[in-house]
């Protein structure tokens, strides 16, 4: 079958089986030329053209050292559910990231102004207002736990 027809066929098909690794190559890069995201999961030798080609390449600590180097993503246990894991870990983690900054940037700006206060001869916000400050900068930081991730 010519590139071209794969490309035109490669959408219909659900299952490929008994696919030899050029082949597992070429289906992969007529889905990729379709406009879809590819993913693999590949464990031998003959994985690792596929594993380089796919957009995420995933491979299992037990695979041969090959198709690990060829992969993206290594799962430590052969379970798919450590991908949807992944994926929370990775929102969890770029909203904490998100959530520092921000309250970084908030107590900065809040310890300059404080330290610059200190030199006029009055006070320009009491304690109670510092406080207010702060807690009316961290209700908008509540809000980052709903966040989506970007890509």
């Amino acid at each position: 079958m010519t590139s071209e027809a794969l490309i035109g066929k490669v959408n219909d098909i659900d299952i490929f089986a008994e696919v030899e690794p050029n082949q597992k190559e070429r289906i992969i890069l007529a889905l990729k030329k379709r406009g879809n995201v590819v993913g693999y999961l590949g464990d031998g030798i003959n994985d690792a053209s596929a594993l380089h080609a796919a957009d995420v390449g995933i491979s299992v600590d037990s695979a041969a050292d090959v198709a690990k180097e060829a992969a993206q993503i290594v799962l430590m246990e052969k379970i798919l559910d450590a991908l949807v894991e992944a994926k929370g870990g990775r929102k969890t983690f770029a909203n904490t990231l998100k959530y520092v900054f921000m309250a970084n940037s908030a107590n900065f700006g809040n310890m300059f102004s404080m330290a610059e206060a200190s030199l006029l001869p009055f006070l320009p916000l009491l304690p109670a207002q510092i406080l207010l400050t702060n807690l009316l900068t961290d209700f908008p930081e509540m809000t980052i736990t709903t966040d989506t991730v970007d890509k």
